[in-house]
């Protein structure tokens, strides 16, 4: 870098950048404002003995989730996909998104922006119609089921940007899961009851039980008002 003259009368501003960079500043207060502890309970609530009824008829469609682990039993179904569809021989939408990115080229990456089909799951379980406010904001989302041993080792999922998405989360049986978020665990969850959740922070999970269902759910940013009203 050269020498510089340090008068600011001197400097030349580039306001169109300035501004831009403002609306990062103006997004992490809005986040902030709005996350103000790591889970917070939402006014939606699914009903958990109906929904463990009704997703066994697709259990025979769960996917590992992701191929980097496979020494646990982690799975997965897709709420909202890339295609809409679950058959095939891949769902981008069940694995790690960041892994999948690895693998592309630059500009062939994906961003959670780009799942928006919801799939046969969303629109025939009974159990999740009380998701269907959220309907114009889902994104990718997915049901995971996980047996004993199966976890998310420690990991930041989102930063407090604008291009970032909000996220939902909610359980089937929480006596069967440990939720720490850096050295703290989550204690008097509802089953059923689906959270906002600030995966800004460093966070892990782990499975003590069999049959642990979590509801995994990204929204884009137009959910802002709906959530400031429904938490």
């Amino acid at each position: 870098m050269i020498l510089q003259d340090t008068d600011p009368n001197k400097f030349h501003y580039d306001f169109e950048t300035i501004n831009n960079d403002e609306k990062q500043f103006d997004y992490y207060e809005k986040y902030y404002k709005l996350h103000k502890q790591f889970l917070q309970p939402t006014s939606i609530k699914i009903d958990i003995d109906l929904f463990e009824k009704e997703i066994k008829q697709y259990h025979h469609l769960f996917r590992s989730w992701g191929h980097n682990r496979n020494h646990i039993p982690r799975y997965g179904i897709s709420l909202v996909n890339y295609t809409g569809s679950l058959e095939g021989d891949e769902d981008i939408a069940c694995s790690p998104l960041d892994q999948y990115n690895f693998t592309q080229p630059k500009n062939q990456e994906l961003s959670e922006l780009d799942f928006i089909k919801k799939t046969e799951v969303y629109y025939n379980l009974t159990s999740l119609r009380t998701l269907d406010p959220l309907n114009n904001f889902l994104i990718r989302s997915n049901i995971l089921l996980w047996h004993t041993h199966a976890n998310f080792v420690p990991h930041i999922d989102l930063e407090p940007k604008p291009n970032y998405n909000l996220r939902l989360w909610g359980i089937n049986d929480p006596n069967g899961y440990i939720f720490d978020y850096r050295g703290n665990k989550c204690i008097d969850v509802e089953p059923g009851r689906i959270y906002l959740v600030d995966t800004t922070q460093f966070h892990y999970a782990k499975a003590t039980k069999d049959w642990i269902y979590t509801f995994f759910i990204a929204l884009n940013n137009n959910a802002f008002n709906w959530l400031e009203n429904n938490v």
